[in-house]
């Protein structure tokens, strides 16, 4: 109940629109719920006449035969009119919780992602809302008219004969029985093909993004295996909510429906031998036609049940994402002038009670180079994700400019950032696009300059459209060195006053490499650096490098000081060394 309240509450985005259409589809209800009183006069007027014998009054005849065509097609304009409006205001509400949701999955924290498949999210994003749109906002308008339908009828049937709508009205309970089995029969097998579904589009995106590793691997009858195992769970739920919804719904209403209508000419034929009323073929004619109708309304509300049920747990999950708990966050704007950056005695934990930082301080002077090594799972990346602010220490501080980062807004702290990752993203758009990150205000010169001191002008040359030329989904049409060209040009666009290098020029070949050492060195210039390198000739002229092993700062100081010291990193530098003297 709480679920569907709340996505009624939905409809407030377009309450002056949603409540024309509504009274609108009022009218059109009126007018062809009418038609059949219309159509008894003409039955018992001038056709039963002219089946007597009697005059026959044509111009009667042809005013009622008017009169009930222009009931119906006015009733028709009228449903078109309110659908198309009903339907403007689903699609309305769909787009606003499609937006409303695809911003909140961009607010979360870093953490919400460390165990969502992306193809969940895209779900939650693309088809739940979509559902919302189709099953249950939509649904509604069905349901409404049906409900409106069942009024009129049962109204008409009371104010005719008492004892008829009696009975009729002894029969809601037998559907409303229909629909709980209805939900008990269909509870677990939604639940089981929302999740077969959530797993498909999973599998779907892994399969697309690991294409190349799944063909080189020769996986793809396994993979195939596996995809038909998941869309087969998600047939048979699909199969036993079918299974239950022709029990439930068409078989049962059907049979209800005939037996109804047989205890109705009975209770009419009783009465009418017993002189206690008087029948006529338009009567009877209306008599049925509306228990028939409302019979056909009720199995109707019982079919639209399996629309409103998947809507409803669709929506369960669109607003368990919608409800998920914010980070607490400042609104302080964090001013940078040097880019002087301190850790004090900073301990985390992505999980409670696993300390993944023990411990770490250490100081790094504006202009100054910090280098992290250390061997995979030494917390490199963690001293990383808590200076951007994806996570937050559970002990010390982390400063910049003597500042505490985590008395400023994220935003604030991450716009004094360049960040080149090991393997660089690019987005679909342009070179331009991409450097400038959609500046609206763009800068084409300063883009041309970025691409230029990182050594990026033989791409340039190559590209017939230049810093225009069209960039598809992740940069698939440019190599690894090139994308990454693209990356340091992006950060050096922004400006920042600390630079983060992620494995930055471990996929690139040397040639490219000692091109972006050289640009860097003078981007380098007057910021704070922090380089993560497994390659340790990247970072020998490092003012710091730090040596990590389990959360722990092992070892400190330059290049040559650790050399001497003997220890982990001179270890790491000679494993290197004669590898590199292998190949």
């Amino acid at each position: 109940m709480r679920v569907m309240l709340t996505l009624l509450k939905e409809v407030r985005h377009v309450k002056g629109l949603f409540g024309l259409g509504i009274l609108i589809y009022l009218g059109a209800s009126t007018f062809v719920r009418l038609s059949p009183i219309l159509l008894q006069q003409i039955i018992d007027g001038p056709i039963t006449d002219l089946s007597k014998g009697l005059p026959f009054d044509q111009v009667a005849f042809l005013w009622q035969l008017a009169t009930y065509i222009a009931v119906n097609i006015v009733g028709a304009l009228f449903f078109y009119l309110s659908t198309r409006i009903l339907m403007h205001c689903a699609n309305r509400i769909a787009e606003i919780l499609r937006n409303r949701t695809y911003d909140q999955m961009q607010r979360l924290p870093i953490s919400y992602f460390d165990d969502k498949p992306a193809g969940k999210i895209a779900t939650r994003i693309v088809n739940d809302t979509e559902t919302l749109r189709n099953q249950f906002y939509a649904t509604l308008v069905y349901i409404f008219n049906n409900l409106v339908y069942l009024v009129f009828t049962y109204g008409v049937i009371f104010y005719m004969n008492v004892h008829l709508g009696l009975v009729l009205l002894a029969l809601l309970p037998v559907f409303y029985g229909l629909q709980l089995l209805y939900k008990r029969l269909t509870d677990q097998p939604m639940k089981d093909f929302y999740d077969a579904r959530s797993d498909i589009n999973t599998k779907v995106n892994e399969a697309m993004n690991g294409a190349s590793l799944i063909q080189l691997y020769g996986q793809e009858e396994a993979i195939m295996q596996d995809f038909e195992q998941t869309a087969t769970k998600m047939k048979q739920a699909e199969n036993r909510v079918i299974w239950a919804q022709s029990i439930a719904t068409w078989n049962m209403t059907e049979m209800v429906k005939y037996l109804v209508i047989t205890l109705v000419l009975t209770i009419i034929g009783q009465q009418f031998l017993a002189g206690q009323w008087y029948l006529t073929a338009g009567l009877l004619f209306v008599y049925i036609n509306y228990v028939s109708n409302a019979f056909d309304a009720m199995g109707r509300l019982v079919q639209q049940l399996p629309n409103m049920l998947r809507s409803l747990e669709t929506g369960k999950r669109l607003l368990a994402l919608l409800e998920e708990p914010m980070e607490n966050d400042s609104e302080a704007e964090l001013v940078v002038t040097t880019g002087r950056v301190v850790f004090d005695h900073v301990q985390f934990a992505y999980e409670e009670g696993k300390p993944i930082l023990k411990d770490i301080s250490f100081e790094v002077e504006k202009g100054e180079t910090i280098a992290l090594v250390g061997h995979t799972g030494s917390g490199k990346t963690s001293i990383m994700n808590l200076l951007y602010r994806f996570y937050d220490p559970q002990k010390g501080q982390v400063q910049i400019d003597g500042q505490n980062i985590r008395d400023y807004s994220r935003e604030s702290v991450r716009n004094h950032m360049g960040i080149v990752l090991q393997d660089p993203y690019l987005f679909t758009g342009t070179i331009a696009s991409n450097v400038s990150m959609n500046d609206e205000e763009m800068d084409r010169q300063k883009v041309l300059e970025s691409l230029e001191k990182v050594g990026a002008t033989d791409l340039l040359c190559r590209l017939e459209k230049g810093i225009d030329e069209p960039v598809v989904e992740k940069g698939a049409a440019f190599s690894s060195g090139e994308r990454q060209l693209i990356a340091f040009a992006r950060t050096l666009y922004s400006d920042p006053k600390i630079l983060i290098l992620d494995e930055a020029t471990s996929h690139i070949d040397t040639e490219t490499e000692e091109i972006i050492q050289h640009a860097m060195e003078v981007v380098k210039e007057g910021r704070t650096t922090f380089i993560i390198a497994h390659r340790l000739s990247t970072i020998q002229n490092a003012n710091q490098i730090l040596v990590l092993d389990k959360g722990e700062i092992v070892e400190r100081g330059n290049h040559e000081e650790l050399i001497a010291l003997e220890g982990i990193y001179a270890q790491m530098q000679a494993i290197q060394q004669r590898v590199d003297t292998q190949f």
